[in-house]
């Protein structure tokens, strides 16, 4: 007779044994590890965002600064508008030229060019040195990861032009607070959002920044200086 120990079990047999699939504790210890390290990740984005907006409440405010720049008057207007018109006569003419735009002719064209309405009420520049373009800014950040609404950081950018390929940019390279002091790393992440610059599908900018030769800042004025012809850049 067979050694019903080492027989053959029936799989079609009911009554038998069930057979073996293989322990449900590797899976579950699976499942586990995935819960702690997801569940882990939550927690960990959690506390660190929170750390962040608590920080960022040292130096926020509720409400924004009121920038509001004096309605130019006709001759202001004629004055600025007459720098940008020169910039494009001396493109089309393949001229060298240095176009100088002071704080007032900035803060001008903020308060009546199209392209400029979103800065009205929340951006005035303040003073231009060599350093960059001082412009106080009301510039709205979301209170919280679980909070709706927004708080402003109201504060001094100081702005630093660049001149690419298709646009110019202004960099921020420093930031003064109203309240409190901005952490370096936050300048340096702010910069890198790249949020300042001239709309380069407009087509006056897509007519003219190939001929620009440079963009930069010294002592209580912007220089535009412009190029004899276009030429690529990278």
């Amino acid at each position: 007779m067979p050694d019903p120990e080492t027989s053959s079990h029936d799989p079609n047999d009911p009554n038998g044994p069930m057979p073996d699939r293989g322990s449900p504790v590797p899976g579950c210890l699976i499942l586990a590890a995935i819960v702690t390290i997801f569940g882990g990740l939550i927690v960990l984005y959690v506390v660190v965002g929170t750390y962040q907006y608590r920080k960022i409440g040292t130096f926020a405010q509720d409400t924004p600064a009121e920038l509001a720049i004096a309605a130019p008057s006709p001759a202001q207007v004629e004055a600025a508008m007459g720098k940008l018109k020169a910039i494009e006569t001396a493109v089309a003419n393949k001229q060298a030229e240095r176009i100088l735009f002071s704080a007032e002719d900035l803060n001008v064209l903020i308060a009546t060019l199209p392209v400029a309405e979103g800065f009205r009420g929340n951006t005035r520049v303040e003073s231009i040195g060599a350093a960059g373009i001082v412009t106080a800014m009301a510039q709205p950040m979301r209170k919280g990861p679980f909070q709706k609404g927004f708080r402003y950081l109201n504060a001094n950018f100081l702005l630093q032009p660049e001149l690419r390929a298709r646009t110019i940019a202004f960099k921020v390279i420093g930031i003064d607070p109203v309240i409190g002091e901005v952490p370096e790393p936050f300048v340096d992440s702010y910069a890198s959002l790249d949020l300042f610059k001239l709309d380069p599908g407009n087509p006056a900018m897509k007519a003219h920044v190939t001929s620009l030769a440079s963009v930069y800042t010294e002592e209580g004025q912007l220089v535009v200086e412009t190029g004899l012809g276009p030429r690529e850049r990278e």
